[in-house]
């Protein structure tokens, strides 16, 4: 997807390898999407968008984190940011093996850079919206989701 790289360079340390490992599922049965990226052998980025429910109702305990300590990200999509980690929803009913296999698309970003906390959630809050912008595009989310 297209994105301006000034806002995704602060998510990446140098390095001189470089792997990503994106699994695009069989929409016939889940319409699910996950990306992993590497920088010599160490996983850097990590985002799963699934049927995961609301941003504002996403418990961020299982990454450390305290659901009242996230800060909303203005924009198009419901979206919470901690540090090293944000989190995107819309509503998207789409299609699964029997009925929907989900009806509300949510983005979950973890990335290990930039270290700083502060710096983190200033980066992921500049990244999340268009990110899931991208992401809900290739979702096939029934129309009147």
């Amino acid at each position: 997807m297209d994105m301006e790289q000034d806002l995704y360079d602060p998510l990446f340390p140098a390095g001189s390898n470089v792997d990503a490992h994106r699994s695009f599922e069989d929409f016939d049965r889940q319409p699910a999407r996950a990306c992993r990226i590497l920088v010599d052998d160490e996983m850097v980025l990590n985002a799963d968008a699934s049927g995961w429910g609301d941003a504002e109702d996403y418990d961020p305990e299982g990454h450390g984190f305290d659901k009242a300590d996230g800060e909303r990200v203005p924009g198009e999509f419901e979206a919470v940011v901690w540090p090293g980690l944000a989190v995107a929803s819309a509503p998207c009913a789409a299609p699964g093996i029997s009925g929907h296999a989900f009806e509300t698309l949510t983005l979950v970003l973890e990335a290990e850079h930039p270290g700083d906390d502060d710096e983190s959630r200033e980066v992921l809050a500049g990244v999340i919206q268009p990110l899931f912008a991208g992401v809900l595009e290739m979702t096939p989310c029934e129309e009147h989701a």
